[in-house]
């Protein structure tokens, strides 16, 4: 019965987290500014969708990531 509570917690914040989870796993090079705007203004749909617009958004600094992860090690 207390997992029936929670759920809707967890699904909000899943939900609130989306760009987050975009920018880490796109391995944005500016992850961590998406993670604070996510953070300090996603509860205001303007910041929410600040930080999902700059997860999604292609930058030619991820093009030279992408092109380089073979190197990585």
């Amino acid at each position: 019965m207390e997992f029936i509570n929670i759920l809707p917690l967890i699904l909000i914040g899943s939900i609130y987290f989306i760009p987050s989870f975009i920018a880490s796993k796109k391995n944005k090079y500016n992850k961590t500014l998406i993670y604070f705007i996510n953070i300090f203004l996603g509860w205001s749909l303007f910041g929410w969708l600040a930080a999902l617009y700059l997860a999604l958004k292609k930058g030619q600094r991820d093009h030279f990531s992408e092109h380089n992860k073979g190197l990585r090690m």
